[in-house]
């Protein structure tokens, strides 16, 4: 993943949860959307690292 595939992908991922967050109807459902938000990114950051620790 270049870059820019994955600034690309971030911002894609940052738009659904910022929409998720408005729909949402509880905190809890707040909290949740955040959660995941913060493990996709956590997840892309470790993909993105062993990719560019295998060059």
């Amino acid at each position: 993943m270049t870059d820019t595939e994955y600034t690309k992908s971030i911002q894609t991922k940052a738009t659904v949860a910022n929409l998720e967050m408005s729909a949402a109807l509880t905190t809890e459902q707040q909290a949740q959307i955040g959660q995941d938000f913060i493990a996709d990114i956590m997840e892309l950051s470790d993909h993105e690292s062993k990719q560019k620790a295998a060059y």
